[in-house]
């Protein structure tokens, strides 16, 4: 008999226990685009400062501003950390973090950003018209 009121009760409890039908997913937290700033990116590399940062974008100007720093990132804080900019001397892999956003130097930008270079004349002739 405890066996049955046990199951029934497990029977009652169980749709209470179960996903929401109308929860939503969080939606993904949107960063603005930043001239010189991967969102979204962590950069491995030769690591010579750890600074204690607010913003990317102070971390990025930090940076600019030292002779020696090739690329940067900038690490949000999470639980009991505190947020960080990280200066370095390489540009090292990258690699995907949600709480990072990095940049290379913008002394260094020009020789490391990708340019398309577009032929004055485009092979194939004049273009002639059907008649």
């Amino acid at each position: 008999m405890r066996l049955a009121a046990l199951l029934a009760l497990a029977l009652f409890a169980a749709p209470a226990l179960a996903d929401s039908p109308d929860a939503k997913p969080e939606k993904a937290k949107e960063r603005p685009v930043v001239p010189g700033q991967e969102a979204g990116i962590y950069r491995f590399g030769a690591t010579y400062s750890v600074l204690t940062g607010d913003t990317a974008g102070t971390c990025q100007q930090a940076c600019s501003d030292d002779g020696a720093c090739f690329a940067w990132s900038f690490v949000e804080g999470s639980g009991d950390g505190a947020a960080r900019c990280e200066l370095k001397r390489g540009g090292g892999r990258v690699s995907p973090d949600p709480l990072a956003t990095s940049g290379i130097s913008s002394r260094h930008e020009d020789l490391y950003s990708v340019r398309i270079v577009l032929p004055d004349t485009l092979a194939g002739g004049p273009d002639e018209a059907d008649d």
